[in-house]
């Protein structure tokens, strides 16, 4: 077998390092050796036959996957690519791999990084010969890989694999912060990430896996303790006085291998150029910790993603279900699910993820002038409105001028809400107060330029405030949830643009048909109660503490009870297949804009998504995007009807799911399935039509500083809906936020569940 190989290894593992770390651990109260010292040539002998050993499940739950699933994964691997894998070993595993990329015909270089040079001649040289496929070992440590891998050039793509559960020898936070790292230094938006994780399994199983009757891994962790011998070049350990101690730490989630000591002894090191002459002195019964083998639960690993800023593309597990690989991505930006700031002033990282998703988005249009939703004004304005209305807004504050160029601030401050059961719609007149629209829009580069001031004005707000009050926060806090929600007004527009280019750096979907529709939903009985809506946010309050209090809209406060009656809810969402069932047994000829018509006759359509409209098989157990005039048709068909706002928030506060379980905040950059067993779906993939009529209630005020944002819509126009979508900022899928439109609005990513 051709290949090479490149030392990368900036420096070697000094031995000094390595003696010291040694010593150091010993003379801990908790004793403890590096890993590392288990991985000399025996012992990676060892290894390799630990990993045919039945016990130890993980080495075959990873081929049984890849056995299944490495053709898909090739599918996600352009030509061309770069495949990096870190910690490759013997190669059985990734063999699967690039046999599948090379049955595609795929031009790939892949990179074998290892700490041993032998070991990655012997495992190049065992692969056999590939056409398409050029290999290149590298020999050195991960950082020294990673290091490598960030020079590669910018436009390339990369795929690095990271097997074998290897993440589990990291603590939680080590594994965490060691992902982070590969994303910041190894990773261009697009690029791929390939994870084997091991599950938190049944304990019996996870101690017999490192406790094999063959002794195999007693062996291998027995041998450490000749290479701690070699490296010190003295008969210090006697193995005899040592046995192999490892247990299953259930509470943590982690296996535990250790040293045992036999009996007191004393190790003595002798004196060397480096150290004195050390006594270390050990106690019958005493361990010392030599490695640890940390499982993770679904949310334990993505948590981990959702602290890289990494995105899924799919999970798959073995056919025992005890192990998965994770393959996920480099998006262009990232919207946390988990953060401490959600409640408070947005942070300057913040403020930048969010920059680049509007970006992202904007790079997605032809053409800006263009206009995809009647309802709406065309692109540009959106361009223009975003940093107009935080430039404002800031000006406002400081009392400072806004902006040049200043008619900026007069046509796009504020935009169009036509009716749209008006004939009419272009009517100004018929609009919610608004900006004045001009005969011609500026130009992109200005309005470019003009967004990119906005923002460097903002940053200085950061660097000039040594401490925010309250009332600034409030303005930092609005004109960022202002941004948040036009990107998913923006993302409404692009899903109805026969024009829109695939946004730069996200992966694109391998759909796969979907031919048997989920079971019908249950209904769950929600019992009488009380329930609290909104939350008490004084926006004339102004303390130097932003922290003090969540902030929130004109329309969530003042906090207020209300007591809903017994009813009974679906435990989901109405999908696709349900809608268009509906449209077959009834004279129903108006079909949701979120689908596109092939051929109305044969009731054949498609769904629209950003990367194109898909066929209904694909799309048959997402939920319905309607206007809320549909979803009332089809409840009045099924005898069931909508839920008010108070009975839906009930369900929700009941029935909260996991973060990492909701498809909101471009978890994925489309709807997901609803279960398809009898779980229960709260928030994802789309907001929720309620039967409540947009309105004020007892103790609304409207807001002093955006007055007309919720007052100027109770009309009797609007209703209600709450949750979120697949493209909803997790700030705002806050318990109180509301959010509204017009009853026959059909843009909205909004789905229905029927109550009872």
């Amino acid at each position: 077998m051709t290949y090479s190989i490149v030392d990368i290894r900036r420096t070697e593992i000094s031995k000094i390092w390595l003696k010291n770390s040694i010593i150091n651990g010993l003379n801990q109260s908790t004793k403890s050796i590096p890993t590392i010292v288990l991985y000399d040539e025996l012992g990676l002998q060892y290894f390799e036959k630990i990993t045919y050993l039945k016990e130890y499940y993980l080495t075959d739950a990873e081929i049984d996957i890849l056995k299944n699933k490495a053709d898909r994964i090739s599918d996600y691997i352009p030509e061309g690519s770069f495949v990096i894998e870190l910690g490759s070993g013997a190669l059985r595993k990734t063999k699967l791999i690039l046999d599948a990329i090379e049955k595609h015909k795929k031009n790939v270089t892949y990179y074998a990084l290892d700490l041993m040079e032998d070991e990655l001649k012997r495992s190049l040289s065992a692969l056999g010969e590939y056409q398409y496929i050029k290999l290149v070992g590298l020999w050195g440590t991960y950082d020294d890989g990673i290091v490598y891998t960030a020079n590669f050039p910018e436009d390339s793509h990369k795929t690095i694999l990271w097997m074998g559960s290897s993440i589990g020898n990291y603590n939680r936070d080590e594994a965490a912060n060691f992902v982070k790292t590969i994303q910041d230094k190894a990773m261009n938006p697009g690029d791929l990430l390939l994870v084997g994780v091991d599950r938190r399994n049944n304990p019996d199983k996870i101690t017999i896996a490192y406790n094999d009757p063959s002794r195999t891994t007693e062996g291998f962790i027995m041998n450490g303790l000749n290479h701690i011998n070699a490296i010190f070049n003295q008969p210090i350990i006697d193995r005899n006085n040592f046995e192999y101690f490892a247990k299953y730490n259930d509470g943590l989630g982690r296996h535990e291998a250790y040293y045992k000591i036999k009996n007191d002894t004393a190790l003595e090191f002798e004196a060397s150029d480096d150290n004195p002459k050390i006594e270390i002195k050990l106690k019958k019964d005493e361990l010392i910790n030599i490695e640890y083998s940390y499982k993770y639960s679904k949310a334990e690993i993505s948590d981990i993603f959702d602290f890289s800023f990494l995105s899924y593309v799919e999970s798959w597990p073995d056919s025992q279900s005890c192990y998965d690989i994770h393959l996920v991505f480099k998006p262009p930006f990232y919207f946390k699910k988990k953060s401490d700031s959600y409640e408070s002033v947005p942070t300057i990282e913040e403020w930048k993820e969010l920059w680049k998703s509007t970006d992202t988005l904007m790079n997605m249009v032809d053409s800006i002038y263009d206009k995809p939703i009647e309802y709406r004004h065309p692109f540009i304005f959106y361009i223009g409105h975003i940093p107009a209305f935080l430039d404002i807004h800031l000006a406002r504050y400081f009392k400072q001028d806004v902006t040049e160029p200043h008619n900026f601030a007069t046509i796009f401050e504020r935009g169009i809400d036509p009716d749209i059961n008006d004939p009419d719609i272009n009517d100004p007149k018929k609009c919610n107060p608004h900006s004045i629209v001009p005969d011609n829009w500026p130009d992109l580069n200005s309005v470019l330029s003009f967004r990119d001031t906005v923002r460097q004005r903002l940053m200085a707000v950061y660097n000039d405030q040594k401490i925010i009050p309250r009332s600034l926060g409030r303005v930092l806090w609005m004109t960022f949830e202002h941004e948040v929600m036009h990107v998913e007004t923006f993302l409404y527009m692009l899903i109805q643009y026969k024009n829109v280019r695939l946004p730069k750096g996200v992966i694109i979907p391998r759909w796969k048909p979907s031919y048997d529709q989920v079971p019908k939903a249950d209904l769950i009985t929600i019992p009488t109660q009380t329930v609290t809506l909104g939350h008490d946010d004084d926006e004339c309050a102004d303390d130097t503490d932003p922290l003090s209090l969540p902030f929130g809209w004109d329309n969530e406060r003042p906090s207020r009870k209300v007591t809903v009656q017994s009813f009974k809810i679906q435990s989901r969402p109405v999908t696709n297949g349900e809608y268009l069932y509906f449209m077959k047994t009834t004279i129903n000829k108006g079909y949701p804009s979120s689908w596109i018509p092939v051929d109305p006759s044969l009731f054949h359509y498609k769904v629209r998504t950003i990367f194109g409209p898909v066929d209904m098989n694909v799309a048959v157990n997402w939920p319905v995007m309607l206007s809320q005039e549909q979803a009332c048709r089809y409840a009045e068909w099924t005898r069931m009807r909508l839920p008010t706002e108070e009975e839906l928030r009930c369900f929700y506060d009941l029935h909260k799911r996991p973060d990492f379980e909701s498809n909101v905040g471009f978890s994925y950059w489309h709807p997901t399935d609803v279960p398809h067993d009898k779980n229960v779906q709260t928030l994802g993939s789309g907001w929720e039509w309620t039967s409540t009529e947009w309105n004020t209630y007892p103790g609304f005020e409207k807001s002093k500083l955006y007055p007309g944002y919720s007052s100027d819509f109770f009309d009797g126009k609007h209703a209600v809906i709450l949750g979120g979508s697949w493209a909803t900022h997790p700030k705002i899928i806050r318990r109180s936020f509301r959010n509204w439109y017009q009853r026959g609005y059909p843009f909205v990513f909004c789905s229905v569940r029927l109550c009872l």
